[in-house]
Order: C-alpha cells, then sequence, then structure tokens
C-alpha cells in the first residue's frame, strides 16, 4: 500500500496566514510613503535588505537545528529583527515552522514589532514628536545619572 504523505522536505513549509501577509505588508507600505513623500529610499531598503538577511538566517538555523549542528544564536535573531528584519521573521517563521512554539522567543519577538509599530505610528501620526519626547526624557535622565 502506497503513503500518500508528501516528502519531508515539503512538509515544512505552509501558507503564510493573512494576519502575518498584513503585518509583513505593513512596514513595507510604511516605506513606500515615506519614499513618496520624502523621495528617501532608505526605510525601504533597510526593511527590504535586512527581512532578506533575518529570512536567510532562520532559514539556516532551521536547517542547523535538523542537522543538529552548532544554532544560531536567539539574541542574534533578535537583534536582526530589531535592526528592521522582523517582517523578514515573521515570514521565515510562518513557511519554515521556525521559532513558532517557544514563548520566550516569541514574547520578545512581538516586542520588537510592537516597537516598530509604534515608531512607525509616531513618524506618519504625530511627525516623531513622541520619538522626540520620549529621546529628550531618556537622555535628560542618562544625563543626571
Amino acid at each position: 500500500m502506497k503513503s500518500s504523505a508528501r516528502p519531508k522536505q515539503f512538509r515544512m513549509y505552509r501558507r503564510v496566514s493573512l494576519f502575518s501577509r498584513c503585518m509583513i505588508g505593513l512596514p513595507l507600505g510604511f516605506s513606500c510613503l515615506v519614499l513618496y513623500q520624502t523621495q528617501n529610499s532608505l526605510p525601504l531598503a533597510i526593511y527590504l535588505g535586512m527581512g532578506a538577511v533575518t529570512f536567510g538566517l532562520y532559514s539556516s538555523d532551521k536547517k542547523r537545528a535538523e542537522l543538529g549542528q552548532w544554532r544560531i544564536a536567539e539574541s542574534t535573531l533578535h537583534l536582526v529583527a530589531l535592526l528592521g528584519g522582523w517582517a523578514g521573521g515573521l515570514f521565515a517563521q510562518q513557511w519554515l515552522r521556525h521559532k513558532t512554539q517557544k514563548r520566550s522567543f516569541q514574547r520578545v519577538f512581538w516586542l520588537i514589532v510592537s516597537s516598530h509599530l509604534l515608531m512607525w505610528t509616531d513618524w506618519l501620526l504625530f511627525h516623531q514628536q513622541m520619538s522626540l519626547r520620549l529621546f529628550a526624557k531618556l537622555s535628560g535622565f542618562f544625563l543626571t545619572q
């Protein structure tokens, strides 16, 4: 009797949810808006470049895990997400089914995503007023210490 199961290499991939696709589209849309308004392509280049780097790191980490090799540190995955690669990380998590079950990793990851979305909200709706106030308070705090 033949098994109808797919080969293992195809079972590890799955569809990316609608929620994830929308989340991934946000920084790209925001970056395109900045490009349109200011002719500044840097945010778009950062999100695309860091997203590709982050996806590559997740993919490499997944392969290393399957082979029982030395893994990429979670702090490295979080750092590249923080530097703008979180959309690539989210895509990799969904596509590769990697790092989706570890709650401590997910908490930090979604904190990074939230910080990016807050930054974009401040940039687009409040013209960096919240960020400037926070920076002034933090610099005053650290200068008085």
